[in-house]
């Protein structure tokens, strides 16, 4: 009895999100890229370039659940490849980035500290795939941008030309471990040349298991720097403990970005 009560309340929920974002004048998107752990071990899923937790799964927008995984037979079904999911990915996460408006965060001094994009859509982690990513933050962030996803729903961006993602760590940790839907602990540097993994958080949990290499054209790749080799770890030295966290920064809204 107790299970069904639960189980009810959850489906209550989950059809109410569903109506809550038919009300919005959302329109379904019917291909998405979900972007989740790799210990959660879903078909068709694939690394992101070089990342060794965090994968992309092909997925569709559903009104009850959120997003639904296609299988391998819906996936060939619909007569797509890797490329063709890609492209139709992208184009959604891009309609997703434009409607957003961002939050600024400053800094004591006033200066940007990062940025953050957060909605309701279940593919909102998906927006650091758009190419249009960097053209619309370059004025905050440079062309060289850092983004933090701990659940699907929640984007933080940083300047890679300054360390201040460092200080997230124990925070983006914690939000990933307290989320119904986590994404990543690891960090993404997005250039126009497309998107990497630079590392990821110590979070003192076992290696994820090893990942097959992505496939052609699955993302754009960049050119690893100088200094910088690929997947190069973020020192747990520099995840500070809880109580060394730095204050939150002040907050103003911006308008919504527009597209030229």
């Amino acid at each position: 009895m107790k299970w069904h009560f639960f189980w009810s309340l959850a489906v209550v929920w989950l059809v109410g999100m569903g109506v809550s974002r038919a009300q919005s004048g959302a329109t379904m998107e019917p291909v998405v890229a979900a972007l989740e752990p790799v210990a959660l071990r879903t078909a068709l899923a694939r690394p992101l370039p070089e990342s060794k937790r965090t994968v992309i799964v092909p997925a569709r927008e559903d009104a009850v659940l959120g997003l639904t995984h296609y299988s391998k037979e819906e996936f060939a079904a619909a007569g797509m490849d890797w490329d063709r999911f890609m492209e139709k990915a992208m184009a959604a996460a891009t309609r997703l980035l434009v409607s957003i408006k961002p939050i600024v965060a400053r800094d004591q001094a006033g200066q940007i500290a990062y940025v953050k994009l957060k909605s309701d859509r279940p593919f909102t982690a998906s927006v650091v795939l758009s190419p249009r990513m960097v053209p619309l933050f370059q004025g905050f962030l440079g062309e060289r941008i850092v983004a933090l996803m701990p659940d699907r729903n929640t984007v933080y961006l940083f300047s890679r030309n300054f360390g201040g993602f460092q200080a997230f760590g124990q925070k983006i940790i914690d939000e990933q471990a307290d989320s119904l839907y986590p994404c990543s602990i690891e960090a993404f540097e997005i250039s126009r040349e497309g998107v990497k993994c630079i590392g990821g958080f110590d979070d003192g949990a076992d290696p994820p298991p090893t990942l097959e290499p992505p496939l052609k054209g699955e993302l754009p790749r960049k050119a690893t720097p100088p200094g910088d080799p690929p997947g190069s770890p973020i020192l747990p030295s520099l995840v500070p403990r809880r109580s060394e966290l730095p204050p939150v920064p002040r907050r103003e809204e911006v308008p919504p970005v527009q597209v030229r």
